[in-house]
């Protein structure tokens, strides 16, 4: 199961940073069954961008992620666990790439 885990949040890390065209920090050693991951600079930088994003998308799309502002734009932790697979993350990279397209707040 540790396994599964770690193995789904490298590539879906892996994916939504070459899908969003930011940078992981962190090597494939420093990833556990989560990764914190850069999102598009368009979506903003502060907490109110943090909270709307969250918002949309946990009751436009019923994705439940984690976003916050920190050192200049925002963030996503992703995690990964058994009862994900990789298209759950694509879902998120699709939904997050039409917000940062047209932002509606």
């Amino acid at each position: 199961m540790r396994q599964y885990n770690h193995d789904l949040a490298w590539r879906a890390a892996t994916v939504l940073c070459g899908r969003w065209g930011t940078a992981l920090a962190a090597d494939e050693a420093g990833i556990g069954a989560m990764a914190t991951l850069p999102l598009p600079g368009r979506l903003g930088a502060e907490a109110v961008d943090a909270a709307r994003l969250r918002d949309a998308l946990l009751f436009d799309d019923r994705i439940e992620v984690q976003i916050h502002a920190g050192h200049g734009r925002l963030w996503t932790r992703i995690s990964a666990q058994v009862y994900n697979d990789l298209s759950d993350f694509e879902r998120l990279a699709e939904a997050v790439e039409r917000y940062a397209t047209h932002r509606p707040w």
